[in-house]
């Protein structure tokens, strides 16, 4: 039974994370095709509904509390979530250009039709769109990020991605205190979630709706992504470490 909710918690983190992390290709998609407000309205949707995994991870990750885990397994779920999440969201960055052309056929399906309704047409369509105009100025690169904001991005999403764990991770430690210590998954979430809502979103915004050079905007978006994804290994790392020296 524990193995099989152990699958599910993974799973279901992975699914999220990835959505969440290919969704940013929404964005791109909506600057190249001058579809701004669509683009943006179609990442947050994606990323409202990727939190429908939360149905199955938290109680699931609670459960596992609840029955006892062992801090052995516990940790392999952990780093197994994070380093699955890690390669994932690495692919999402090299095939970046194909994923904000999916996009751009979801913007034109989405024309006759509701949001949900095409993204079904784009997934199980065979046609594919050949308009090279639409294409990205260029793939994502080490030489295409800014440092800063992706240590800004790193900082913001160590403590999205890892929140839940940690919360958990404590919960398990101190087990007489599990409810009130699963709670701080909010408090760790919440600063992250300010770093995004003040400085990241609100700067990509402004570079895909007002920079004209296609390098900056590009180079905006390429370094969130990538910090986003640097926070999945760093935090495998460090829970790696962590089981390693004190477990």
């Amino acid at each position: 039974m524990t193995i099989f909710i152990s699958l599910i918690v993974v799973f279901c983190y992975i699914v999220m994370h990835l959505i969440e992390t290919a969704s940013f290709g929404s964005r791109a998609a909506g600057r190249l095709s001058k579809n701004l407000a669509l683009g943006t309205t179609i990442h947050y949707s994606l990323y409202t509904g990727s939190r429908f995994m939360l149905v199955f991870l938290l109680p699931g990750l609670g459960f596992l509390v609840e029955f006892g885990i062992d801090f052995k397994s516990y940790f392999l779920i952990v780093i197994s979530a994070l380093s699955l999440s890690f390669i994932a969201s690495s692919f999402v960055l090299i095939k970046f250009n194909e994923i904000q052309l999916f996009f751009q056929r979801v913007f034109t399906a989405y024309q006759n039709s509701s949001i949900p309704v095409a993204f079904l047409k784009v997934v199980f369509s065979r046609k594919q769109s050949d308009n090279t105009s639409l294409k990205l100025h260029f793939d994502f690169s080490f030489d295409s990020v800014v440092a800063k904001k992706v240590l800004i991005s790193f900082s913001a999403y160590c403590f999205l991605s890892s929140g839940f764990f940690v919360s958990f991770l404590l919960a398990l430690q101190f087990i007489e205190y599990r409810l009130t210590l699963s709670q701080f998954t909010a408090a760790f979430h919440g600063i992250g979630a300010l770093i995004v809502s003040f400085y990241l979103d609100p700067m990509l915004s402004r570079s895909i709706d007002l920079i004209k050079n296609d390098d900056i905007w590009l180079n905006d978006l390429y370094s969130i992504v990538f910090g986003r994804t640097l926070a999945y290994l760093v935090t495998s790392l460090i829970f790696l470490f962590v089981y390693l020296v004190y477990y």
